[in-house]
């Protein structure tokens, strides 16, 4: 399995799960959220080291997330500074 196959299949797998916990509200405790919020953004992080410009495009694109959202994920990774810039 390639890189970006094992890093779509995180991203759909947690992107999922996060839909999962939102859908219940506050049925979930707020810090598990809070860590697969967290999770998914340096996944973001990863993926945009380990990935070409092309291969990450069509993984946003799949995963239907545009880049206020990727950067939405991001900004989610606590002491994270860059995320804004």
């Amino acid at each position: 399995m390639s890189v970006f196959e094992q890093l779509h299949k995180l991203f759909k797998e947690d992107l999922q799960s996060l839909r999962q916990l939102k859908k219940y509200g506050w049925f979930v405790w707020p810090m598990e959220r809070v860590v697969k919020q967290e999770h998914l953004g340096r996944c973001c992080y990863l993926a945009e080291e380990l990935l070409s410009e092309d291969e990450l495009c069509q993984m946003k694109s799949q995963l239907g997330l545009s880049d206020v959202q990727w950067y939405s994920l991001k900004a989610r990774v606590s002491g994270d500074r860059h995320a804004r810039s």
